[in-house]
């Protein structure tokens, strides 16, 4: 039976958007103690900031994030929190990444022959 309320990813994973944001923030947040704005993670999704910004409103309200102090004037920061659906969310976009390594264009693929945080440690 479905709940009455329907299921929570039922309420975050609505749109291309929301997938593109949820995909860079768990990128970006790669440690609980992360904070990230909307217009961090939009700038490398490709969403409008305030796509990002109502995307991580429902992650909010799902408890996936908190919100967290910032300055006066600024924007509103968020931090991933430990939550049951954050790994597993995870886990789907490492699958994806690894069932398609085709998709990235392979000017944008990491190449340690340039240098950079490609280059093996």
């Amino acid at each position: 039976m479905e709940p009455i309320d329907g299921w929570p990813l039922d309420r975050i994973l609505v749109g291309v958007a929301t997938l593109r944001t949820i995909r860079e923030l768990l990128r970006q947040a790669s440690s609980y103690d992360s904070t990230v704005r909307a217009w961090d993670l939009s700038l490398c999704s490709g969403v409008s900031p305030q796509g990002s910004a109502n995307t991580l409103e429902r992650l909010f309200r799902e408890g996936l994030v908190d919100v967290l102090p910032s300055d006066p004037g600024c924007a509103r920061l968020y931090g991933l929190v430990e939550h049951p659906l954050v790994q597993p969310l995870r886990n789907l976009f490492a699958r994806e990444r690894e069932a398609y390594p085709d998709v990235v264009r392979p000017a944008l693929r990491p190449d340690p022959s340039r240098g950079g945080s490609a280059m093996p440690g």
